[in-house]
């Protein structure tokens, strides 16, 4: 596995670091600053045939870890086969399905109860190991996004994590 880090670096010129990088290269753990950085760079790999990207964090250190399927083992044709013979694997070889992607709405009128309830919820997304792709509240739900709120802390861990969070601005105000 092949350990960089890109910290520090614009989205552009890390994009640079990866390109010379990933060459060859089927297993990459990247350092990186931001969630928004970790978009940029999975798009990239994508491009480049790796398909099980995923961040991590590490006592508050971010990574985006990535591997490459085997050619001869993958179902899609995102990179080309060279013409060289590989001699097969030994034994079975099992190939991890692809987490499904998806979003939450939270909406309400974050009553007492109805505000437990989505604090919990949301809680609950730090210890699932496919988060959602979006979590975005709305209407009295953006209340849990306050600064003082304990809810708050842990949107700011999922948003760490790659999920974007988003406010609806008009509820907001």
């Amino acid at each position: 596995m092949l350990t960089l880090s890109v910290s520090g670096r614009s989205n552009s010129e890390a994009i640079d670091i990866l390109r010379e990088a990933v060459s060859g290269e089927t297993e990459l753990k990247i350092q990186i600053d931001t969630p928004s950085q970790a978009q940029e760079l999975q798009k990239f790999l994508e491009t480049e045939g790796f398909t099980d990207i995923l961040p991590e964090d590490d006592d508050g250190t971010l990574y985006l870890t990535a591997s490459k399927k085997h050619p001869e083992y993958s179902h899609t044709k995102q990179e080309s086969v060279s013409e060289e013979k590989t001699t097969p694997m030994k034994g079975k070889q099992v190939i991890p399905s692809e987490p499904k992607r998806y979003g939450i709405v939270l909406s309400g009128e974050c009553r007492k109860h109805e505000r437990e309830f989505l604090e919990k919820l949301i809680a609950s997304l730090l210890e699932t190991e496919n988060r959602p792709e979006i979590l975005c509240l709305m209407n009295g739900a953006v209340k849990l996004a306050a600064y003082d709120t304990r809810s708050c802390d842990v949107l700011k861990k999922l948003a760490a994590d790659g999920v974007s969070v988003l406010l609806s601005a008009p509820c907001a105000d």
